[in-house]
This record gives structure tokens, sequence and C-alpha cells, in this order.
């Protein structure tokens, strides 16, 4: 309140004008004045007085800590309503009401994620949706909003209240909060080389950091180590300092703990952390490496990318006249980054090697480094590198492995990936069962790097976190499992990330078009087919996913001409090797002939399937002649033994198909046609229900009976309630499952809908009371 109004008389006035004021609003009606962040007025109980005065309804919002006497602006009030944090289900509904459409499953919880402390704040939420908004990073995809760039870090607006506080103190704000962000562990203790090599005061410093903590923007634990509260205000506020700024922040601490005659003996590992974090801005000092060496080995099990960035930082340090230790260092941080599956760290250290000079004897593995990088993180192999390592003999077979990736033209060979980076292994294979020959072919029959590199690399490969190659393993993983949304999820995120014409984007985009046909949405799915072109190196694939469609559309004979259109394109890539995705068409198309009442066409087919499947073996080949065979010959042990061995293995929409060609020629359909349909409800496709729904119809057949959840759950959701019934947050259930959290949201994202229930507290309360069911209702409400 301005000096002016500090007399008892200027108040008075003051109130009188205000009440006045309030008065004109009214009218002579009615009216509601609504305070918003009362606790900054600086006369809070003045102004609400003077409203009600003038007869005014009043509604105010403020924060406790924000006002010198909460209690006495508590006791004007009738009802004083105490809002806590929201929860995680109000803030994805929040989020969803607050943008135009239908978010991705995988959005809120990196909100949330990025909020940390604020993630129940509406407030914070809404502003770092219209920021993400504005920046582009809110992409509209077929049918739902997605997060562009997901690996990069999510931002507080410039102008929240948090950030202008953090500027509003000076420059040693920023810079703590830039410290508790970055350093591995940034402790009270540390205060005195922060304020020692930038010449502040002591007690100052102190001072801030109580601030800070009292805002609630750093926490303190019992250890005295200090962490950013909010990941997106970190990042809002090291941007804000710049990157050099960051750099010259470390590299002054670095420099004051490395000088001659310190006064005092810091911990190895705070002047390893800080030299590391310095890059650049620190000047050669090779006397530190053997600490930074000694510290990373010391950290590496149990820190193992803690250990990577001071191994690097070492090899940045690393005498000219060295050249033994700079290339044991380039050897072991390559194969480390490898392990701990860090490629976005790979491609950097590769450019950075290569513009040092690759050691002798290392461009092979040089080169395998730039290739992994390449392929895990969709951007291919900078020219400079390239040119540099394809030079050389050792290292060709890897960059022009990627080379045929990222062109998209032919499927992956076998025995071109193992050329290329099989020798990357030094350590034996570990002990216990191997992929046999079976495991190898399907693997790369579903172009599942990931997979491929593990049997090659063993426990020296580390699997994404992301990028293309680990967005695709959850895309092909989730439809075998049956995992719907989070195989669609995934694969609008895959669109967003690296070149689009990669073999892993068409067979995505495939199994996006089958997932939407089989859940009704047509025109989504006829977005995803077209998207996939039908030049790609998978005919079989795409012509299965395009007569899926016609048949889910009512168009079967126009599904069974263009199936067997797509069957001569399919047998002519077959007889030159490509075969994936051939076991899918021909069972599809038989299964259409056999709708179709075409006695011969399915006869062929089974004779097809038998030509195929002698040729290349396989188990996919081979399911596809006991299916057909069923089918055809009305073979039931054949039809039978196709369901027992799909059972073992993880395929649900091929497991619902057999147990379909089952109950065509099974004396009693009952129990085939059962499974079948309690396969289509748990993948959530209601258009496969009304097939099986109208197939029971035709057998008299009752769909099956409301059953306990725990007869249908599978072992890992019933582990999630467990879990949930414990109190375990989802981050917690992550951890202990060993998956994402993405993954656990999308276990409680299905069990809410086989359930009924609609929250966490929910679930848990209706599993402990056993009443916890999964309704026999379709989405029309019937049976």
């Amino acid at each position: 309140m301005p000096e002016t109004y500090c007399s008892g008389r200027a108040r008075s006035a003051l109130f009188a004008e205000l009440v006045r004021l309030f008065g004109s609003l009214r009218h002579n009606e009615l009216s509601a004045v609504l305070f918003d962040d009362l606790h900054a007025a600086p006369n809070p109980g003045l102004v609400v007085t003077a409203a009600r005065h003038a007869g005014c309804t009043v509604v105010a919002a403020c924060r406790e800590d924000g006002i010198a006497e909460p209690t006495s602006l508590g006791m004007l009030a009738d009802h004083v309503l105490d809002l806590r944090p929201l929860t995680e289900a109000q803030v994805d509904e929040l989020m969803t009401g607050a943008v135009r459409g239908v978010l991705d499953q995988s959005v809120a919880p990196a909100v949330r994620t990025a909020l940390g402390s604020l993630c129940g704040n509406p407030g914070a939420v809404l502003s770092v949706l219209e920021s993400l908004r504005q920046q582009g990073r809110l992409v509209p995809l077929r049918g739902m909003v997605c997060l562009a760039d997901p690996d990069q870090p999510i931002a507080l607006p410039a102008d929240h209240e948090l950030v202008r506080l953090v500027e509003r103190l000076t420059d040693t704000g920023p810079q703590l909060v830039a410290l508790a962000a970055t350093a591995d562990r940034f402790r009270v203790d540390d205060l005195l080389a922060f304020a020692e090599s930038t010449g502040r005061d002591l007690g100052a410093c102190g001072r801030t950091v109580d601030l800070l903590v009292a805002a609630g923007i750093l926490a303190c634990d019992s250890q005295g180590a200090l962490s950013v509260s909010c990941p997106a205000l970190a990042t809002t506020v090291l941007a804000g300092l710049g990157e050099h700024a960051v750099l010259a922040l470390h590299g002054g601490i670095a420099e004051h703990l490395l000088r001659a005659g310190h006064p005092r003996l810091p911990q190895p590992a705070l002047v390893a952390d800080h030299v590391a974090l310095a890059g650049a801005a620190l000047p050669p000092t090779p006397d530190v490496v053997p600490l930074l060496c000694a510290e990373a080995t010391r950290v590496l099990a149990a820190k193992p990318e803690l250990a990577a960035r001071w191994y690097r930082a070492a090899l940045a340090h690393c005498r000219a006249d060295d050249p033994a230790r700079a290339r044991e260092l380039t050897g072991s941080l390559l194969r480390l980054l490898v392990r701990i599956g860090r490629y976005d760290w790979l491609g950097d250290f590769v450019a950075e090697v290569v513009a040092a000079g690759v050691p002798d004897g290392q461009r092979y593995e040089v080169a395998v480094g730039a290739a992994l990088a390449a392929l895990h993180t969709g951007a291919p192999v900078p020219s400079k590198v390239w040119d540099e390592l394809v030079a050389d003999p050792a290292g060709r077979a890897p960059l022009e492995f990627t080379t045929r990736w990222f062109e998209g033209r032919e499927e992956i060979r076998l025995d071109e990936l193992a050329a290329a980076f099989a020798p990357f292994r030094v350590g034996d294979l570990p002990d216990g069962p191997q992929p046999t020959p079976d495991d190898w072919g399907i693997a790369a029959g579903r172009h599942d790097l990931v997979v491929l590199f593990g049997y090659l690399l063993g426990d020296e490969y580390g699997r994404p976190r992301g990028g293309p190659l680990g967005l695709y393993h959850r895309v092909i993983t989730g439809y075998h499992r049956g995992e719907w949304a989070e195989v669609l999820s995934a694969a609008r995120a895959l669109e967003l990330c690296g070149p689009a014409h990669t073999p892993v984007h068409q067979l995505s985009r495939l199994l996006a078009t089958e997932i939407r046909a089989c859940e009704g949405e047509l025109k989504l799915a006829a977005e995803w087919l077209a998207e996939a072109r039908e030049d790609c190196p998978f005919p079989a694939m795409w012509s299965w996913a395009e007569i899926g469609l016609l048949w889910r559309a009512g168009e079967v004979q126009r599904a069974i001409d263009a199936g067997w259109r797509g069957y001569e394109r399919a047998a002519a890539a077959a007889e030159r090797g490509t075969v994936v995705g051939l076991h899918w068409l021909l069972v599809r198309l038989a299964m259409l002939e056999s709708e179709a009442g075409n006695v011969d066409k399915l006869l062929e087919l089974s004779e097809l399937a038998r030509k195929w499947y002698g040729r290349y073996g396989g188990r996919r080949l081979q399911m596809a002649e006991l299916m057909l065979g069923g089918l055809a010959e009305r073979d039931f042990a054949s039809a039978h033994t196709a369901v027992e061995v799909l059972r073992k293995h993880d395929n649900q929409s091929e497991l619902m198909r057999a147990c379909l060609i089952a109950s065509s020629v099974a004396d009693e359909p009952r129990p085939w046609l059962h499974e079948a349909y309690d396969i289509a409800k748990r993948l959530g496709g209601d258009r496969l229900r009304m097939v099986i729904k109208a197939r029971m119809r035709e057998c008299g057949v009752t769909p099956p009976r409301q059953r306990a959840a725990s007869q249908e759950l599978s072992e890992v959701e019933i582990r999630v309630i467990a879990l949930i019934q414990r109190g375990l947050t989802n981050r917690q259930i992550a951890a202990a499952e060993r998956v994402s959290e993405k993954t656990v949201e999308s276990y409680l994202t299905r069990l809410f809908a086989k359930t009924g229930c609609r929250s966490r507290l929910d679930l848990a309360t209706a599993s402990l009371e056993g009443r916890l069911t999964l309704p026999g209702c379709d989405r029309s409400g019937t049976a």
C-alpha cells in the first residue's frame, strides 16, 4: 500500500472509495466479485471488507503462505475451502479439456513428470500446455494430439511466477538452480566452493538457498543435498542462463577446486563432476585424468551414466602424447555407451573422436558406434563422420547397413546384419538358453532390431529408452501381446521421429491400420494405410492390411480380389526371399474365401501355405500351414495344434484367428468361440466382437457370462493391482516391474477399461473387497 494511505484517515477515505466502487458495480442487482491471487494485494482484508460492505458476494482465491495474517482473512469468510493439489486423474481430465482434441496417452505422464512438485497445480499444468502449443509441440496426428520431440525437455513459461522469483535473486538464484539441476550431487556444504569461485558472500548465498527452499523451488534432503523440485523450472532457468554460462559456472568451480594450495581437500567426486560438466570451458588439464578415471571406475556399477560422463571428460583432457590412454578410453567409452543404451550421447562422442583423429586400429569400433547411434536416434551419420570412416574397408559394412535402412527399399538380411555388427562383441555368450534359428527368423521377420542386436551383442547391448528403434519395439511387442492402446501411442510417436520411410515406419503403419480397422475406425485406418506406401518392401503385409480394411468395410468380394492381386506381388517377393507377412496374408485370404464358400480357392491356399513352409520353414509359416489345413480339409487336429502352439507364443491376434478356425471345424465350437471372444474383448476391437458374436449366433452359442477379473487379467495386471494396494506410485510400480512409467500408464488404462473402475483407489478397493469383475457387455451395451 502506498505511504499516502498509511494514516487512519487516509485508509478510511480509501475504504469509502472502494465501497462506492463495488456498489457501482451492482446496478441494484446482486453481484459477485472474484478476487484471484488475493495474497498479492497489500491489504487483502480491506478490499474484501469493502466489497462485502457494498453488498457483494465475495469469492477469493489466495495462498496462505503469501499472506502475513491468513487467520484474520479466514475470519471474514463464511466458508473456507482448502484446495489441495489435483490428483493424477484430475490433471489428466484438466489437460484433456484444455486441448482441442483427444490427448495421446503419453502426453499427460510427460507433463506430470516435467512439472514434478507442481504437477498438481492447475495453473502450472495449463500454462505448460499453452507453452507447448505455442512451440508447435502439440501436434494433431491420426485422431490424437501428440507430443512432438518427446525426448526434449518441457519448460515452464518464462513468465511463470517461480521463474520470475528465481530471476529476481540476481545472478545467484539462477546459478544455484543450475548447479542443483546439472550436478550429480550439489550439497549445502558445497556453497563455500560456489561462493569462493564466484566472489560472493557465503552468508548471502545461504540466505538465497533458504529462500529457494521456502518457495518450493529447491528441495533439501536429510544429508543436505539440493535438488530442483520442478524439472520444467530447471529447464527454463538453464535456457535463460545459456549453455556457455552454465559451462563457465562449472569451469570456475572446477578451477577453484583444482587450484594449487587450496586449503581444503575436496571430495574427488565433486572435482570430477565439475570438471566433466565444465566441458570446453575448462582448459586442458592432463593432471586431472587419473582422478576422473578412478572416480568413473568407482561409480561404474552403480551409476554407469555418470561414469560415462567422467570417462568422456578424461578423454578430453588426455595428453596429446599419450595415445595409448586415449585409445583405451575411446574403446571403453564406446562400449559403455552402447551397453547403457545412451545412443544420443554415442553419436556426439563418435563425432568428437573423428574430429580429434580416430586412434589406430579402432576404425571398425568407431564405425559401429556411428551406425548404432544413427539407427537408434533416427539421425543419419553426419557426412564428415561418414567420409572419414567409410574410406576404411573395416568400417564400411555397418555404415552401408544404415544407408540401406534409411532408404527403406528392402527388408533386412540376417547375414548382412551379422557381418556388420557381430564382430563388435568381445565377450563370451551369456550362460543360459541361446536364441534358436526360429527365434532369429521371427525377430528378423518382425524387423525388431532391438531384439536382434540383443541376440548379436548379448549383455554388451543396452535397449534404447526411446528413438525409432525403441518405439518400434513397443509397437511390435505391444501388437503381439494385444496391448493396442500402447501400440497406437508408440506408432504415433514413431511418425514424429526420424526419417519417414525406414522399414519400421512402414510396418508400424500397417499394424496401426489393422488395429484401427478392428476398432471400427475405418477412416483412420485408411489414413494409416495411405501413409504406408504400396510399393514398400513388404507387399504381403501391405495386402494383409488392405484386405482387412476392405473386409471390415463390408466389401468382401473386393477384399478377395485385392487379396489375390496382393498375393501375386507377395509371391514374387517370396521368390526373392522376402516372406514378411506372407503367413498372415494366406490365413486372412483363406478365411475370406471360406466365408464366401469358395472351397476350391481354399484348397489352393492350403497348398500354397504348404509350399512356402516346405521352402522356408519357420514357426510363422508352419502356423499358416496348420491353420489352413484345418480350415480347408476340416482337420481339427491341425487347427487344435495351431492353437496350442500359439498359446505358448505371445500373439493374441493370431491366436484369436486360430480359435475361430478351430471353432469352424470342431464338433463343439463353444469353447473356441468363447476364447476368441475373450481375446477380442481384451484387444478392444468393437468390430472384432461383432464378427465373433455373429458367428456365435450362427452356431447357437451365447457369449460368455461375466466372470471374476482375476480369471481374465494377465499376471502383470494382477501384480500391478497388488502394488497399487500397497500404495506404490506409478514410478515405483515401473521400477518394481522393470518397465517404463508409460507402460504402467498403459496397464492402468486397460485395467480401467476392463473393470469399469475410474481411479486407482476404486481399483484397489474393488480388488480388496472381492468385487472386481469384468463386465460381459460390449460398448453398445449388449452381452
